[in-house]
């Protein structure tokens, strides 16, 4: 047992020596001391943590005037830096007496073998948070199209049993006709086909029927427009005949004969400009929206045709004349009772608007003048 304490006095006698010499080597250099300092400044800034409250780490070190400040932290920090290897060789040497067993040294190399291995277990923590933010984007991604894919299933479920319902209700539809109408009464696929020819047929012939009842609607509604409208002219006129009657009622009363002797005499001249034209009776109607005015001729028993022969049966000769209710201009006119051909003279009629020298025109037409 004296001969190991002796051998540790010894060792650590050498130890001494050495570092003794190594002071005294690097005290002989004159930039020892700047080499010391630095070398402090960088293992204080790589071992001191950021929460301690060393005020002289933050000091500038080229400033002349913070050098004492700069000591005093320094030695301050070496006290607490004592304090703290005394206090971590007082925990070692206790375990090792509590043990039996020699505490486990930091061999040179040993920092640095951790670092290295540190920094290599860094970069593949790096990688796998990498990959992992992969995955993640991966499953984020992967959930989005399975919850729109999960929408569209679910709308495409929804769909099918709102199909499948109507499935269900038209077969119990079917069940329901089959039991109500039963086999000898239901119609074939010809039969069906024939019935359905059938009622194409009366649907066109009905389309057909409402189209011409339209077409008569209309021209019936034209015409009572027409017919209203000459009812208003006509009650215009009777009014006026009216008011007449009533001034001629008034003179006689007063035992004026004047009015009378107007009436005698326009009756006389009509009647003999109606023998002198040959016209037998002047009456109006209407065609639509056309006033027409009908004159009948008192032709001669044997009328001549426009060839030349006799024509019997031809007595009475209508002329009519067809005008335009809005400007009174003549529009067209026919011949009736005579096949005689009238054209030429109707459009020069037309076009000069000439109905007193077409009527004389188609009188003479009708009583050539004897040889």
């Amino acid at each position: 047992m004296s001969t190991l304490s002796m051998s540790t006095a010894q060792a650590s006698s050498s130890k001494l020596h050495a570092q003794t010499d190594a002071l005294a080597a690097n005290a002989s250099n004159p930039l020892a001391l700047e080499a010391h300092r630095d070398r402090f400044h960088e293992r204080a800034l790589k071992d001191v943590t950021v929460n301690s409250n060393d005020g002289g780490m933050s000091l500038d070190s080229s400033n002349p005037l913070a050098v004492k400040d700069e000591m005093d932290a320094q030695k301050e920090y070496f006290r607490r830096l004592k304090f703290t290897h005394l206090e971590q060789e007082a925990k070692r040497n206790f375990l090792f007496t509590i043990m039996g067993d020699e505490p486990q040294g930091v061999q040179p190399g040993d920092n640095e073998a951790l670092e290295q291995r540190n920094a290599q277990r860094k970069a593949a923590l790096k990688a796998f948070k990498a990959e992992i933010e992969a995955m993640r984007t991966g499953a984020i991604q992967l959930a989005e199209e399975n919850s729109a894919r999960s929408m569209k299933v679910n709308a495409e479920v929804a769909e099918a049993l709102a199909l499948q319902k109507q499935i269900r209700d038209m077969e119990l539809e079917l069940a329901r006709i089959k039991a109500t109408h039963p086999p000898e009464n239901r119609l074939t696929v010809n039969q069906a086909g024939e019935l359905l020819d059938d009622q194409i047929a009366e649907m066109q012939r009905l389309t057909d029927t409402i189209g011409s009842t339209s077409y008569k609607v209309d021209k019936a509604r034209e015409e009572v427009a027409a017919t209203t409208k000459e009812v208003k002219r006509l009650e215009r006129e009777r009014e006026r005949e009216e008011a007449r009657a009533k001034e001629v009622r008034e003179g006689r009363e007063e035992g004026d004969t004047k009015v009378d002797e107007l009436c005698r005499w326009l009756s006389t001249s009509m009647q003999l400009y109606r023998s002198l034209l040959g016209i037998q009776s002047v009456r109006a109607s209407t065609r639509g929206p056309s006033h027409l005015l009908h004159i009948t001729y008192d032709a001669p028993s044997l009328a001549k045709s426009s060839s030349g022969k006799a024509k019997k049966g031809a007595d009475a000769v209508e002329l009519v004349l067809e005008f335009d209710p809005a400007s009174r201009r003549l529009l067209d006119a026919q011949l009736d009772g005579s096949d005689m051909d009238i054209g030429e003279a109707v459009g020069i009629a037309v076009g000069s608007n000439d109905v007193p020298g077409l009527v004389g025109d188609v009188l003479m037409r009708l009583r050539p003048i004897q040889a």
